[in-house]
């Protein structure tokens, strides 16, 4: 049957006899060789000399590698007090006992030459592949998680590269190997005998180092920030091991900052217990239970942290940040306001956890801000996206008599206006004119872009208000700014806890080992004794740590301010706002409702990492 077929079909013959000829005339002409790429294509391919660094390549000379190093230890270490390079350690030790930490180094603090980062980037991106995708065993290193570490913290300085979930999952791996996250194994001896042999292997360490401990905690915390703020899930838990190295760097004092770890991971967990309220599937009644014991806790780690004088910029701005979770989570996730006697008071704290949250980044010197790690960039969108969203609540016409003195001191407008303008003149660190390959360019843009969102919801709602006649708004928030006038009501701005008349959370001081006595710090969930006097209050309304109850006075209980809008797609998300660009976004004429679309930012928009 099959040869009938044929024989009817010459066409099919003559195609077959075709493709004979041609494979025998493949087999005539020899093996095929492979092109070469073109020359271009090839050297950009092509992986870095292994026999020389950075500095032997002169992509960096040894004066600018002292001087990049020396900038991680004062102005950025500070914020990711997790790797710490010790004062002692120099440059060439660095650079010959640990090449990987040192290019991780030079790769995040070259902020100032766009040009020279792209090329300590790029050479980081093969390293990894050399040493770590394809280094085996010999990749379970403290130096390669270190290294990683400090890439992820300032990732926004790698954000095109799109490898944030690489490199973390990378990072997770390290420390799940070397578990570091729980007490390290001690060998057991083959036999009895060899328990008094001398000669046989010796029992490892009964507990991890210090720099061990340091990273187990900042794998941890960055892990747990970039799920909880931006909704994914954290592959890498707190373990009591890591909360008990924390306590144990805390009790040695061997760095200044190791004091602060604990309390950074107490935090974190709270974060992660409010999130849990946002997550559950119990009763209202029970949300708010939750609501009100989280709302406790926030207020004794600020008695302690208020007697505790940490300088630690990481730790205020992370408070702030936990207290504004809390407020997102109760009156825009789990609509807790729909409960009258704690309506008002949530808003109002709300809009009073805005201000001192941004206060504390205002406050910062000019430029100050190149420092700051990516979760503090994340956090600080964060901030200024439900600072947003509750000066519209505000406005409300049954609350805005009782939220008009709190929205007026948060004064949004100025806000939007010095963030573009402190953010905008970061931008053109390129210097060919091209302001899309610097990352602070899309930071502007997006508070630019949260700016006209407010104003046109504003101006849809229609629930502005005129100034009260009691407060006048302040004016632009400066770090070099003296006496603020008090007349018309206004109340005198805090100065600063120190004398450089800058906030305490910013005034870091040089990583020298401190011999810190021990601090005592009892139960976590029990306030300071009596005995336990602290040695000196900060000025708490200076650093924006006035207690959580403030409002309780007002008892009045509205109804639901903008029902409709609250129930709009986007008002259960941190970050997800409509942009103008957006083709479904809501018309202004028609007001609003649950037709509204709040699309989620591009990604080119977001003030994260463009991977994260």
């Amino acid at each position: 049957m099959p040869e009938l077929l044929l024989a009817q079909d010459p066409i099919r013959i003559h195609a077959l006899e075709q493709q004979v000829q041609d494979l025998l005339r493949l087999q005539r002409t020899g093996p095929i060789v492979q092109q070469p790429l073109p020359e271009e294509q090839s050297a950009s391919s092509t992986s870095p000399e292994k026999n020389g660094d950075v500095i032997d390549e002169d992509i960096v000379s040894p004066e600018q590698a002292d001087t990049l190093i020396e900038l991680y230890k004062t102005d950025m270490m500070p914020h990711f007090p997790f790797i710490i390079v010790p004062p002692s350690a120099s440059v060439d030790k660095l650079r010959h006992v640990k090449p990987f930490l040192f290019l991780a180094i030079l790769s995040v603090a070259c902020f100032h030459d766009l040009n020279t980062q792209d090329k300590l980037c790029h050479r980081f991106k093969y390293m990894v592949s050399e040493r770590v995708l394809l280094g085996g065993d010999d990749c379970l290193q403290l130096e390669y998680l270190q290294g990683l570490l400090i890439v992820l913290a300032w990732n926004q300085y790698h954000g095109r590269s799109k490898y944030y979930s690489q490199y973390l999952q990378l990072a997770i791996s390290i420390a799940v190997d070397m578990r570091l996250d729980r007490k390290p194994i001690r060998p057991k001896p083959t036999n009895a005998g060899s328990k008094r042999d001398p000669i046989s292997e010796k029992p490892g360490p009964q507990t991890w180092g210090a720099e061990e401990q340091r990273a187990a905690a900042g794998i941890f915390y960055i892990s747990s920030t970039i799920s909880k703020l931006l909704d994914k899930m954290n592959t890498f838990p707190c373990t009591q091991y890591i909360e008990e190295g924390c306590l144990a760097l805390r009790e040695k004092a061997e760095f200044r900052t190791d004091k602060d770890l604990y309390h950074v991971i107490r935090l974190q967990r709270i974060i992660e217990t409010i999130d849990k309220i946002a997550t559950s599937t119990g009763s209202d009644s029970d949300a708010q239970s939750a609501y009100l014991r989280v709302r406790g806790e926030l207020e004794e780690f600020r008695a302690y942290l208020c007697s505790d004088v940490s300088d630690s910029h990481l730790l205020f701005m992370q408070f702030h940040t936990a207290k504004l979770f809390l407020y997102q989570v109760a009156f825009f996730e789990r609509n807790l306001q729909q409960f009258p006697s704690m309506h008002l008071n949530i808003l109002c704290e709300g809009l009073e956890g805005a201000k001192s949250f941004l206060d504390l980044y205002l406050w910062l010197p000019p430029k100050s801000e190149m420092a700051l790690t990516n979760s503090e960039w994340i956090q600080l969108s964060f901030g200024v996206t439900l600072a947003a969203k509750f000066a519209i609540i505000s406005k409300e016409p049954n609350v805005e008599p009782h939220t008009r003195d709190l929205r007026h001191r948060l004064n949004i407008d100025n806000v939007f206006r010095h963030l573009a303008l402190r953010i905008g003149s970061l931008v053109g660190r390129a210097g060919d004119g091209n302001k899309q390959k610097d990352i602070f360019f899309y930071y502007e843009q997006r508070v630019r872009k949260i700016e006209k969102w407010y104003e046109r919801l504003t101006k849809a709602t229609g629930a502005d208000s005129p100034i009260s006649p009691s407060i006048a708004v302040l004016p632009p928030a400066n770090p070099h700014r003296g006496s603020v006038s008090h007349s018309q009501g206004i109340p005198p701005v805090p100065p600063p806890a120190t004398s450089s008349h800058v906030p305490v959370s910013v005034s870091f001081s040089h990583q020298q080992p401190q011999g810190y006595a021990p601090i005592t710090y009892g139960n976590p969930n029990m306030p300071p004794t009596p005995s336990q006097q602290p040695p000196y209050q900060v000025p708490m309304a200076a650093v924006g740590m006035t207690p959580i109850s403030s409002y309780q006075q007002y008892s009045p209980a509205p109804s639901i301010a903008f029902p409709d809008l609250m129930n709009a797609h986007g008002w259960d998300n941190m970050f997800t706002i409509p942009m103008e660009h957006d083709a479904m976004i809501f018309d202004v004429s028609q007001g609003y409702g649950l037709g509204m679309a709040s699309p989620p930012s591009d990604a080119t928009s977001t003030w994260d990492s463009p991977s994260a």
